[in-house]
C-alpha cells in the first residue's frame, strides 16, 4: 500500500510537472525530538533528497509542492547504540512570498510516511514498532535564488504529531539546509 502511494504521488507529480518548472533539491538535517522526556537526547546530522516544483500563483506568490526522503532522528546520550534515524517520505507543500526577485518567505504543511526507523551504529536494529507510521507538522523558512537554475533555502520542520508508541508525547524537530536545481 505505501508503495502504490508513493508511485501514485511521483507519477501525478510528473503529470502536472510537464507545466510548470521542477527539479531536484538536496541537503542536510540537523534533527531530534521534542516533548516529553526528551532532555537526555540530543540531534543527530542527515539529509534529505527528492523533486520539486513551482507553481506560480501571482508575481509575488508561488506554491512548491515537493517529495523527499528525509531522515530524521535523534541520538540517545548514554547506551551501546546512540543513533536513532527515522527514514520518512515527505510531502511539504510550501507557500513561497517573494520580498524580493531573489529572496522568499517560505512556510507550509508536510505529511511524512515512516519507511524504516534503525537504532545502532554496527548492527542497525529495526525500531520501527516503536513509531507511528505518520507524520504531520509545519516547515518555515526562507529560499534565495542564487541564480535562475539554483536556489538555496533554510527550513525549520516543527512536527506537530505525536512520533513515539511510548507514553510520552514526542514530535519530530529539524533545521533543514538544501540546494535545489531547476531541470525545467
Amino acid at each position: 500500500m505505501k508503495i502504490l502511494l508513493v508511485a501514485l504521488l511521483f507519477v501525478s507529480f510528473s503529470l502536472v510537472a510537464q507545466q510548470h518548472p521542477y527539479g531536484i533539491k538536496a541537503g542536510g538535517n540537523i534533527a531530534n525530538l521534542a516533548g516529553d522526556g526528551t532532555d537526555g537526547l540530543s540531534s543527530i546530522i542527515n539529509f534529505h533528497a527528492g523533486f520539486f516544483m513551482e507553481i506560480g500563483l501571482t508575481k509575488d506568490v508561488k506554491v512548491q509542492p515537493e517529495l523527499l526522503f528525509t531522515v530524521y532522528g535523534f541520538e540517545l546520550n548514554e547506551g551501546d547504540d546512540p543513533n536513532v534515524r527515522l527514514n520518512y517520505v515527505a510531502l511539504p507543500v510550501i507557500a513561497k512570498y517573494f520580498v524580493s526577485k531573489a529572496l522568499s518567505l517560505d512556510a507550509g504543511p508536510q505529511v511524512g510516511l515512516l519507511v524504516t526507523a534503525k537504532n545502532g551504529t554496527g548492527s542497525e536494529a529495526d525500531v520501527k514498532s516503536d513509531f507511528f507510521d505518520r507524520d504531520f507538522g509545519i516547515n518555515v523558512g526562507a529560499s534565495y535564488a542564487i541564480s535562475d537554475k539554483v536556489s538555496g533555502s533554510l527550513r525549520y520542520y516543527i512536527g506537530l504529531t505525536d512520533v513515539t508508541t511510548a507514553d510520552t508525547k514526542n514530535q519530530n524537530r529539524a533545521f533543514q539546509l538544501a540546494f535545489q536545481f531547476k531541470i525545467k
